[in-house]
């Protein structure tokens, strides 16, 4: 390429090098000159400008970035065209970007005229956000430049783009006397915000004792529950591999990879398998929302990349995190509050025959001078169920009467007898189309609390994809009532039919699960028997 100054009649197809100002406007640098542009430059009395002219093996500078990127770029991400010798590149997708660090040091020392600038190494990045910048410096390289550029490269991408996938994660908190619940509770809604931030599920959530059979029995437990991924807080730090978690997770089949992690803070972090199940041991940092090593590493696992050794070492470059982290979280991590326009309708069940109780109708028997159907419905009103659907079929008018002034709604089954499946189905149906899930209630659990209402619905409005989740209440490992179905749900919960009720839908939707750590028994107690009442 020849640079430098012409005089304009010498110009035509050259390219302006500095904008030039003129009475009847500007001519940008960057233009191509015809001759409609030397005739004005004539006419203004310009005698010399600065141009940069192409010569038979050149490149210009859109030619040379577009090639480039060919070679350089990962096919599957997004490119802008060149301009102006620039191609930017793009995430297709959530995932973490990776550079081989000394093709990409030694690409940028061919020519100073090629520069290739890219976030950090690891980088977790969202959908459309830039990964890097390709930049041509002059009007045009040549050719051979270029193609040595590529040779120097080894012909293939300097750098690969790993998207995340999903897993159903468990979480399960060991806990010792005098330990606060807390701490545990915050410890879960924390854990919680980190997966649903990446997208993840949290299948399955347990405290057990700090002791190794616990543990392992709660890992097998958890496995059953679904989980992909095992997360495992400890009541204290892990200082050693015979410490109880490592312990416990061998005692479960388990092998410790990896004990420790050269990242502050983090450092006390447990990289396991089971199979082909990750087990994390996670740091205490963890429990904070901030940024720490244990980050990294979840990452790292969704992104599908094995955790060895040197992968391990690598993250002591930048594994100081000080108040400014340098791989930061795709969004920052706040306390979820309920978006304004969810609203969460409820369908309470209350259409069976009390069979086992005899002659006896258990829903409109009292207890503390109150029906137990009308204290399961009040339960969810006073939790901030707005719209309540009640499926009435055994002795409606009696079920009715024992709700009169409350705001609810009545929907009846009249084949209640065929079992509780055509009562969901019903509750769902008779629901305004406003709502964006239901939670499902039993009539005859009269322990149900609106605080815990209150909780699942909080819980469940701050999941980002909420209307196709499932929420339930989990205590001691156990599943239990009631269960809060997202919107998505509704066409196959209203189609149902025998006595399954929702565990057909459920067991087809197992990575729809979010586990909602409870702290009392209230949601596995329901009245069936004369001596259940008692």
């Amino acid at each position: 390429m020849k640079f430098g100054p012409v005089a304009p009649d010498e110009s035509e197809g050259a390219i302006l090098a500095h904008a030039v100002y003129l009475p009847d406007g500007r001519i940008r640098k960057g233009t191509h000159l015809a001759a409609a542009d030397i005739a004005r430059l004539v006419a203004a009395g310009i005698e010399a400008i600065t141009v940069a002219t192409l010569e038979p093996d050149d490149l210009d500078e859109d030619r040379a970035a577009d090639r480039l990127a060919a070679a350089l770029v990962p096919a599957g991400l997004r490119m802008s065209s060149a301009a102006t010798g620039r191609v930017n590149i793009y995430a297709a997708g959530r995932g973490l970007v990776r550079f081989d660090r000394q093709r990409l040091k030694h690409l940028n020392r061919i020519d100073e005229g090629i520069t290739l600038a890219c976030v950090q190494h690891n980088q977790l990045l969202e959908d459309g956000d830039m990964i890097a910048t390709l930049k041509i410096i002059p009007y045009s390289l040549p050719e051979a430049t270029v193609e040595a550029a590529i040779t120097a490269a080894g012909g293939m991408p300097v750098f690969d783009f790993h998207p995340l996938s999903a897993r159903p994660f468990a979480l399960i908190q060991t806990r010792v006397e005098g330990m606060k619940p807390a701490l545990l509770t915050a410890t879960e809604k924390v854990t919680k915000q980190r997966l649903d931030q990446l997208g993840c599920a949290l299948v399955d959530s347990r405290i057990v004792a700090h002791d190794m059979a616990s543990l392992a029995a709660a890992i097998d437990g958890s496995r059953r529950n679904g989980a992909e991924a095992i997360l495992i807080c400890g009541a204290s730090a892990i200082c050693d591999r015979r410490d109880v978690v490592p312990m416990a997770v061998e005692a479960a089949g388990g092998q410790v990879a990896r004990l420790g992690l050269p990242a502050d803070p983090g450092n006390l972090l447990m990289m396991a398998r089971l199979d082909e199940v990750p087990v994390i041991g996670m740091p205490g940092c963890a429990r904070s929302p901030r940024l720490n090593g244990f980050d990294w590493v979840l990452q790292l696992v969704l992104a599908g990349i094995e955790i060895d050794d040197d992968e391990i070492a690598d993250m002591a470059i930048g594994g100081l995190l000080m108040e400014i982290a340098s791989r930061p979280l795709p969004r920052k991590m706040v306390e979820r509050r309920r978006p304004s326009n969810i609203t969460i309708g409820g369908v309470l069940l209350a259409a069976g025959s009390s069979r086992r109780m005899g002659e006896i109708n258990k829903l409109v028997i009292e207890i503390d001078g109150e029906p137990l159907v009308r204290r399961a419905a009040r339960a969810m009103l006073d939790g901030g169920i707005k719209d309540l659907v009640v499926v009435t079929g055994h002795q409606r008018d009696e079920v009715v009467e024992a709700l009169h002034g409350l705001e609810v709604t009545f929907a009846h089954n009249a084949d209640f007898a065929a079992g509780q499946a055509g009562s969901v189905a019903a509750g769902i149906t008779a629901l305004p189309g406003v709502v964006s899930g239901a939670l499902i209630a039993l009539g005859d659990m009269p322990y149900i609390a609106p605080d815990l209402v209150a909780e699942m619905i909080r819980d469940h409005s701050g999941l980002g994809d909420h209307e196709t989740r499932i929420s339930f209440p989990v205590h001691e490992g156990r599943r239990g009532n009631p269960v809060l179905w997202g919107r998505g749900f509704f066409a196959a919960l209203g189609e149902l039919s025998g006595d399954m009720g929702g565990r057909q839908v459920l067991s087809k939707n197992p990575a729809a699960v979010n586990s909602i750590g409870w702290h009392d028994d209230s949601i596995h107690r329901d009245i069936d028997t004369p001596a259940d009442l008692a």
